[in-house]
């Protein structure tokens, strides 16, 4: 770069990474085995293909890559497609460890170069040329041959942070969808209609959309209630949100719920006794407390920044963090009768006759101060009701309309 280059440029390499960082890009990895027998690999952000006509594909590797040293010497390399489920193959391909190949499935190509397990595609290829620019190298590779090997949604990397494409779009649940989780909370709203009068509060069922996602399906009011929420809206399963649904779901789900926090051995443990609480007692309570409503209104604001909308990895990653920093609320408690209790929620599932959560009840927007004796009258009476809507789910329509449901999300 020439000096007046240099003064012309008005930016710094920070921002230059930043604005480059609203563009998503896919993720591979470049696997060979070197000439002295051992297999290497590398993650690449860069691939693209380049030619049909002779069919050309590309990748950028940087210049003082002491992977890409090896990766060139290699005779025949692999391109591997990773998919959206493939986070942790990727996280230990980018670690520069000798035996990152022992921690990951893979098998021999007919050239010997890795073929990574469950990748969404594989491209056998040769290195062809490779121009210098700059502080990388564009490295052109002829195709040999090429297959789609697991047709899934390919993961993708966005501002720090990898993420998977959702075909439906990225906002908003699909009219099918949300429509399978209505007809669902139908069989609910009589008795939210009659729980929101009696206490004069909110009164919702909420359906799971997936492992990460709920939604609030139905929701009736009384007494000075406001709505808060839309129906529709998305409702991350986000540790310590959810506890009530993923308490009962298999262990795999419950060791991905509990993922999503931060990585500290003891948050981890908190929020699984959190998950051991519920399924022993049935219900989830969130304590606000006298002093706690400040935080509490943070949490709602980042549950309704995530709601509106798909967030970028950044967004997202401070709406997790805000949200574990609301363990506290989420903590058990003991309904003692000298105690008075200002609650934010209490929610008890709905079980299907197979025992899986059908969907949730919640009582929200309660008044606070409440002695032990009426605590215990909401809770008893939202369990009643959360009992009589799962003996309804076992026949007739409300059955035909499970199984529905069921077809469109797996929890």
């Amino acid at each position: 770069m020439t000096q007046d280059q240099q003064l012309e440029r008005r930016f710094d390499a920070a921002t230059f990474r930043e604005v480059l960082g609203h563009y998503p890009t896919g993720v591979v990895v470049v696997t060979g085995v070197h000439p002295d027998g051992d297999p290497v690999g590398m993650v690449v952000g860069t691939f693209s293909s380049v030619s049909l006509e002779p069919a050309i594909v590309s990748f950028m590797p940087g210049v003082g890559s002491g992977t890409y040293a090896r990766l060139r010497e290699c005779p025949a390399l692999v391109i591997n497609v990773l998919a959206h489920d493939q986070t942790d193959v990727c996280r230990t391909m980018a670690i520069p460890a000798d035996d990152k190949f022992d921690h990951v499935g893979w098998q021999p190509s007919s050239t010997g170069a890795p073929v990574l397990d469950d990748a969404v595609a594989i491209i056998h290829c040769r290195l062809d040329q490779e121009v210098l620019a700059g502080d990388h190298y564009i490295t052109l590779c002829a195709v040999d041959d090429l297959e789609i090997v697991r047709p899934v949604t390919p993961l993708l990397f966005f501002q720090g942070g990898y993420g998977g494409f959702n075909p439906k779009g990225l906002s908003a649940l699909g009219d099918g969808d949300f429509i399978e989780a209505l007809r669902l909370a139908e069989t609910a709203r009589p008795h939210i209609r009659r729980l929101a009068d009696r206490y004069g509060c909110e009164a919702a069922v909420l359906t799971a959309l997936s492992e990460d996602e709920m939604t609030t399906a139905d929701s009736a009011y009384a007494g000075t209630a406001e709505v808060y929420e839309r129906l529709g809206e998305r409702i991350p399963l986000i540790p310590p949100i959810g506890d009530v649904y993923v308490a009962h779901a298999s262990q795999e789900v419950q060791d991905a719920w509990c993922a999503k926090a931060p990585a500290d051995e003891e948050v981890q443990a908190r929020y699984r006794r959190r998950l051991e609480t519920v399924r022993r007692d049935g219900y989830s309570v969130v304590q606000v407390g006298a002093v706690g409503a400040v935080q509490y209104a943070r949490m709602h604001e980042a549950l309704e920044e995530y709601a509106s909308g798909p967030l970028t990895p950044s967004r997202e990653r401070a709406v997790r963090e805000v949200l574990s920093e609301m363990s506290d609320f989420f903590e058990p408690i003991d309904i003692c009768e000298d105690t008075r209790y200002d609650l934010g929620s209490i929610m008890v599932p709905v079980f299907d006759p197979g025992g899986t959560v059908a969907m949730v009840l919640r009582l929200t927007q309660l008044p606070q101060g409440a002695s032990a004796h009426t605590v215990r009258g909401w809770l008893g009476a939202l369990q009643e009701a959360a009992a009589e809507v799962s003996t309804s789910l076992r026949g007739g329509e409300s059955s035909e309309v499970l199984q529905a449901y069921r077809s469109w999300f797996m929890m």
